[in-house]
């Protein structure tokens, strides 16, 4: 599969302060992906998590000179979680940084497109994401199909010459 992005590469994030999946698609035939880490929660605090992922996010820009960025947030939190509102602002200074467009989906927007139900679980995406991009047999983790089905979802729904959306919260 060679998924192009008005003729340039597209970063996928299935971001958490933890743990972010990672996907890069149209820079190479098949999607490259990964996952970012950043250590056990006594280690560091939010502050110092978010940072490391956003030092290894410019790692990945620099390498794969993405021309857009999509993330998915997290669905049916209804109430404030600091450290993902940390890591949004913080996502929307980096893509400031680095001049790209920001496009975000939720979770269940995504899966309902992708596996049929808003409530699908992983292994339910992780199936789907492998029949519609032809990965089937490929070992990833959970964040790196994740990140795969909402850079999917972003080619398949949005029509060329549309605009970022809007940060929520941001």
């Amino acid at each position: 599969m060679n998924a192009t992005v008005s003729g340039g590469v597209l970063l996928a994030l299935d971001t958490g302060v933890r743990e972010s999946g990672w996907a890069v698609l149209g820079a190479e035939p098949s999607p490259v992906t990964g996952v970012i880490k950043t250590g056990p929660r006594r280690r560091l605090n939010a502050q110092g998590k978010v940072d490391l992922l956003l030092e290894r996010l410019d790692q990945i820009i620099v390498r794969w000179r993405p021309t857009e960025l999509v993330h998915s947030l997290p669905s049916g939190i209804r109430w404030q979680v600091p450290a993902l509102e940390l890591l949004e602002c913080s996502l929307a200074a980096l893509v400031e940084r680095h001049r790209l467009p920001l496009y975000r989906y939720t979770s269940q927007e995504v899966r309902s497109a992708i596996a049929g139900h808003p409530n699908a679980s992983r292994d339910q995406l992780g199936y789907a994401v492998m029949m519609n991009l032809g990965l089937i047999g490929q070992a990833r983790t959970t964040q790196e199909w994740e990140a795969l089905a909402v850079g999917h979802y972003h080619l398949r729904k949005r029509p060329p010459g549309s605009s970022p959306t809007t940060a929520r919260g941001v």
